[in-house]
């Protein structure tokens, strides 16, 4: 390859024809030695192998790997082990809520319950015993039934060996028993969150293999939060689907359990336990603990808990109000005595709001912060409260409860998700494109005016619009096979026919269109625009890119030397701008920019190994293959949509200029117009030369051949002014092109130049009988241009899909280091596809415009093409869409400002869990007490002019826009109506009356420790 661009470039250097052409080679050869040379280094990586049990040995490995980082992170940021769990003991339950103890123990004597078998820690050891491998966890709300999960799992996972099953917790609240078997739903999931399980290995998931091969353990929390309906349903499914190969661990409240069992039947040789509630001792012990003591070695703990009133000792029985008080009275300027005050406190439900009303403000309180007085540094207690509140409000109405920062543009209005990364991909193009206009003497098509410029962006800004909400697939698993792709070319075809009647009624084309080298009207200008935003999108629907990405991560992250050899391809096409730019300033000044601007860009992208990705890296016949299909299928449907719309475009339009050249009044040679004479020529053509002495500019324009002669205060560029004259001219027709004499001063004094702009600077009706022709013809010369173009669209199409195909790496979000991380990984994959695609585009561009004949009816066209490639995908990643979204939320006061930095605050303070790249509330109870009270968006705090409606039972909010933050990956939640089913018998209690009263507040969420 080295030799082969060598040979070009001597050919280029020896054959001559100007600068112009000799950058656009290096320019060119650069490029493509780049891109070889990345592809080469690819090479040398050896493909993955290995048997399927292999396969499914490294996955299970691997997965084991994530979930106890995951969860060891977590159980850490909990405070599990500061200075250690609370004490809850369990004690075993048998019928009517478990089987038959004959069926579960399947004729085999158990172990007799040893001292500490009824421990959270023997709980691991407890289910390894039962022949069946089946357990249930029963509990009261708050009774720490998700942290013996919690723990389970990490149990679990410390005694594996090679070869068990992986123990993963999966909430139960994403399950739809309606619509999807048990098998296929946690198949679903396990790929879903895990994105290396999602790869398809003959007609099967890996995450599906390892359920068969019986290498999974589901630890399913929250039997209680599916509907009470589903109960009964769900436990058929359960005594269906499970056998030797799929163990599982279940958690419900108790009260769910015995009214379902009750309607049911019981979990087939299940062995049922249930978590006791705390002894006093056990909580006080547990507090004073954490509290500091002073030098009699007592606690503000001490007096409280020595003789506590009834209330306050029926909430220490509550693993969870005993870790919240120790969160709200951690701070030493809160006495717990307060909760000693009966008047206050009447009841035990008083106290537990009180702590679950305490407890964000006290998380972000002065003595948490180490700032006294100011919170926590930028975000006080009292704005920190107000923003959580309107979190889990918007949260719990959508029916899903964990944070995706990917997911958070789904917090606006439909309109707005549309235009945010419109308005975003404008302003990126436009921060190239403006500077070049305006300084790069021709390089881009000046837009004279600022009027022109702003109706040139409101068209691109239509056109992207309409683009981005009709053209993009929905998701990233959007099938998008030739029928996609059919309704895609239709709904362009029809948008570019509305564009075409508005360019046929407002300037049709009387004479064949020069793109990027005419002086444009300003409705031209508009239309344009739509036409660019338009092919914009298609070019980013062919290539696949969704209206709702994922997080993506560095497709060199699994190669060893891949950011060795990115940075090396960083830094060559960087000097490569370098060496561009300083051997023609002017002509090449695109290529060198973007040489520079991609060269930089994978240089930084290259100091970043990132997140892992989700699919793991299989050497470079993986990332050939897609590049190849990518651009094969790139190539070929934006070829055929570029000229078949362009086709389109071109007889619509040219129809509209046929019938105005063709219904015109018939003028008579010598006839003189507005001071322009009608002549004809020998051969029976047509002409026209001024009468009166008028004054005429010579115009240079890089990309063009020759000069054009444009009327004086034409709206050009000073730099592009090559002489002035005053007289008249004569404009004719030579070779099907308007020419004209230039009798100024200059080289081109004598000589024949473009009168392309004159012809469609004079009157009227001078100009339509100047171009007066068979209609035949007025329509091929307008199809033409719009043709020719289409094929660029085409080589800029598929060079986009091939780099976006090939690059398109999907985060691994389940083993990810945290959301922010996750964030930063895509801002670096987005930038390093981006300047890929724009190098790639331009290299083929700069090959095809070399071998087109100069001042050809492109014009600078493709300058302004290749550009937008790059800069208006940034928009499209999961990054770009952030940024509107954030300033959106920002703007209606929904959340601040820096909103990573609070979410990742919130968490750092026990508010807020992480899960993989997820968040989600600490707590069902928690999250149920914020949404409980109404907030007014942008104010500090409930109060009796706040106009928002409180949440509705089992009910999505009024508009798509209230749902803010939502981002699990799975299945549809099953929403509905509860029903409490058959009670048992005898008069409620307060877990009954709790429990209607967390149903009312809607659907429970999917991953909060309970």
């Amino acid at each position: 390859m080295g030799a082969a661009a060598l040979l070009a470039l001597f050919v280029a250097l020896a054959g001559g024809g100007g600068p112009d052409r000799t950058s656009m080679w290096i320019s060119a050869v650069s490029a493509l030695v780049s891109v070889g040379a990345f592809l080469t280094e690819l090479l040398r990586e050896e493909a993955d192998t290995g048997t399927a049990a292999d396969r499914r040995q490294r996955a299970a490995d691997e997965l084991a790997e994530a979930v106890d980082l995951q969860w060891r992170a977590e159980a850490r940021l909990r405070g599990l082990y500061d200075p250690e769990p609370l004490d809850v003991h369990w004690s075993r339950v048998g019928p009517p809520l478990a089987d038959l103890p004959h069926t579960v123990r399947r004729g085999l004597e158990l172990p007799e319950p040893r001292d500490g078998d009824q421990r959270p820690d023997r709980i691991v050891e407890t289910f390894m015993a039962l022949p069946s491998r089946r357990l249930v966890v029963l509990g009261d709300p708050g009774a720490g039934k998700t942290v013996l999960a919690v723990r389970f799992v990490l149990g679990a996972l410390a005694d594996r060996q090679p070869g068990d099953p992986v123990p993963v917790l999966f909430p139960l609240a994403g399950w739809d028993p309606r619509s999807m078997a048990l098998r296929d739903w946690l198949a679903e999931r396990l790929a879903a969150e895990y994105r290396p399980l999602a790869a398809v290995t003959g007609d099967r998931t890996m995450a599906r293999e390892l359920l068969d091969a019986g290498l999974l353990l589901p630890v399913l929390d929250g039997f209680d939060e599916l509907p009470g309906p589903a109960h009964e349903q769900v436990l058929r499914h359960l005594n269906h689907e499970l056998d030797d190969r799929l163990p599982v661990l279940l958690t419900c409240r108790t009260q769910d359990w015995r009214r379902a069992v009750h309607a049911g039947a019981v979990l087939t040789a299940a062995e049922v336990v249930r978590l006791r509630p705390l002894d006093l001792a056990t909580a006080r012990g547990y507090l004073e603990s954490t509290a500091r003591p002073d030098s009699h070695g007592r606690t503000p703990w001490t007096p409280v808990l020595a003789d506590p009133p009834p209330p306050l000792a029926e909430v220490m029985t509550s693993p969870l109000m005993v870790t919240l008080a120790r969160t709200v009275y951690g701070d030493t300027s809160r006495d717990p005595a307060e909760l000693r005050d009966t008047g206050r406190f009447p009841t035990a439900g008083h106290v537990e709001e009180h702590l679950l009303e305490a407890c964000v403000p006290a998380a972000f309180g002065a003595t948490a912060s180490g700032a006294a007085g100011q919170g926590c540094g930028t975000w006080s207690p009292d704005a920190a409260h107000r923003w959580l509140r309107r979190l889990a409000r918007d949260v719990g109405t959508t029916g899903t409860w964990r944070l995706a920062w990917w997911e958070v543009p789904t917090a606006m209005p439909r309109a707005l998700r549309v235009l945010g990364p419109a308005v975003l991909a404008l302003v990126a193009s436009a921060a190239l494109l403006v500077p070049l206009a305006k300084l790069g003497r021709g390089v881009v098509a000046d837009w004279d005016t600022v009027p022109s410029t702003v109706l040139n962006y409101a068209g691109i800004l239509l056109g992207l619009c309409f683009g981005l909400a009709r053209l993009l697939p929905a998701t990233a698993q959007t099938p998008q096979g030739p029928r996609q792709l059919v309704r895609l070319a239709l709904r362009m075809a029809a948008a570019a026919t509305v564009v075409a009647v508005g360019m046929g009624l407002l300037v049709p084309p009387l004479v064949s269109s020069r793109l990027g080298a005419v002086l444009t009207q300003r409705p031209a200008w508009f239309l344009n625009g739509c036409c660019f935003g338009l092919i914009l999108s298609m070019m980013f629907g062919v290539a696949g890119l969704p209206r709702r990405p994922l997080p993506m991560g560095l497709p060199w992250a699994g190669s060893p030397s891949g950011p060795r050899t990115v940075r090396a391809l960083g830094a060559v096409i960087l000097f490569a701008g370098l060496a561009v730019y300083g051997y023609s300033r002017q002509t090449a000044v695109v290529p060198a920019l973007t040489c520079l601007g991609a060269g930089l860009l994978l240089l930084l992208a290259g100091l970043r190994r990132g997140e892992r990705t989700a699919a793991p890296y299989t050497g470079p016949g993986a990332v050939l293959r897609g590049f190849a299909r990518g651009l094969l299928r790139g190539f070929v449907a934006c070829t055929l949509i570029g000229v078949c719309v362009g086709a389109l475009v071109g007889c619509v339009a040219g129809a509209f200029a046929a019938y105005e050249i063709r219904s015109a009044e018939p003028r008579a040679s010598g006839e003189v117009i507005e001071g322009w004479e009608l002549q004809r020529t020998d051969d029976g053509g047509r002409s026209v030369r001024s009468v009166a002495r008028e004054e005429f500019w010579l115009v240079g324009r890089t990309g063009l051949d020759r000069p054009f002669a444009v009327k004086a205060g034409a709206r050009i560029s000073r730099d592009e002014k090559l002489g002035t004259f005053t007289g008249t001219l004569r404009i004719h027709q030579e070779r099907g092109d308007w020419m004209t004499v230039w009798k100024g001063p200059g080289d081109w004094k004598g000589r024949t130049v473009d009168a392309h702009n004159l012809v469609l600077a004079l009157p009227h009706e001078a100009e339509v009988w100047l171009v007066h022709r068979q209609a035949g013809a007025v329509v091929l010369d307008a199809v033409g241009p719009f043709v020719a173009f289409g094929v660029l669209i085409g080589a800029i199409g598929g060079c986009a899909s091939g780099v976006y195909r090939a690059l398109n790496t999907p985060s691994d979000t389940m083993r990810a280091a945290g959301p922010l991380s996750t964030l930063r990984t895509d801002r670096d994959a987005t930038l390093a596809r981006s300047a890929i695609a724009a190098l790639l585009a331009g290299g083929v561009c700069l090959l095809l415009i070399s071998a087109m004949p100069p001042g050809g009816t492109l014009g600078t066209m493709h300058t302004e093409v290749w550009v937008q490639v790059g800069t208006s995908s940034l928009a499209l990643s999961a990054w770009g869409r952030l940024a509107p979204a954030r300033i959106w939320l920002a703007l209606t006061g929904r959340a601040p400002w820096r909103l990573m930095a609070f979410l990742e605050e919130a968490h750092r303070r026990g508010v807020l869990r992480r899960s993989g790249a997820h968040y989600e509330f600490r707590h069902l109870r928690l999250q149920q007490s914020l949404a409980a009270t109404p907030t007014p968006v942008g104010g500090t705090g409930p109060g009796p002019g706040s106009r928002d409606r409180p949440l509705r039972p089992n009910r999505p909010g009024p508009r798509r826009s209230e749902a803010l933050l939502t981002g699990i990956v799975g299945a549809a939640t099953f929403r509905g109506p509860r029903s409490s089913g058959a009670a048992p018998p005898g008069p409620p209690t307060r877990d009954d009356q709790l429990h209607d009263a967390y149903n009312r507040l809607g659907p429970p969420p999917t991953g909060g420790a309970r």
